[in-house]
């Protein structure tokens, strides 16, 4: 008989220190449980991680009840939820954005804002800003990962983002990703 799966989101933040990342994903298996997905990041001086860890009824409830411990042992603030892996997307194609543009205010918020209206899904987001080693102009560099509907038009599609880096002097790429 199969172990019926649990799943439980955890976001953690705190300051950066050597062997975070290591302590942590090995505190999630010392209770038994698996990442299913991860995300580890830098932001700025600070560590950053999000999982999706799985584990049977018994395995979850140890973890969850070690998160408060584990996150004053390790300086970092712990949130979590029981969550579900995403749900299959057939009716959709993988697609990839890269956008490089001068840094402006509503940069992000423009382009996750046309995607939403395109009945896109997005994915994950990466941005950084950073200092041309040229010129020393203040830069942005963001990638999207996108579901695009199976109805929408690529050309149509990228065409439409194309006018948009124009109106914000940026330059883009959208294409399929190929798996």
């Amino acid at each position: 008989m199969s172990k019926i799966r649990k799943y439980l989101c955890l976001v953690a933040l705190g300051p950066a220190r050597e062997q975070l990342a290591t302590d942590l994903v090995n505190a999630v298996a010392r209770r038994g449980c698996s990442v299913a997905e991860c995300r580890i990041a830098p932001l700025g001086d600070h560590f950053s991680a999000a999982l999706m860890l799985t584990g049977d009824w018994s395995a979850m409830a140890r973890m969850e009840s070690a998160l408060p411990g584990l996150a004053e042992h390790m300086g970092l603030m712990i949130h979590y939820h029981q969550g579900q892996p995403m749900e299959d997307a057939a009716d959709f194609r993988p697609y990839s954005a890269e956008i490089i543009a001068p840094q402006q205010p509503h940069l992000l918020s423009e382009l996750l804002g046309f995607f939403t209206l395109q009945g896109t899904r997005i994915v994950e987001v990466s941005a950084q800003a950073f200092d041309s080693g040229l010129t020393g102009a203040r830069m942005s560099t963001i990638h999207l990962a996108l579901h695009v509907p199976m109805t929408q038009y690529p050309q149509a599609l990228r065409d439409s983002f194309m006018d948009l880096c124009d109106d914000l002097h940026a330059d883009g790429l959208l294409d399929p990703v190929k798996t």
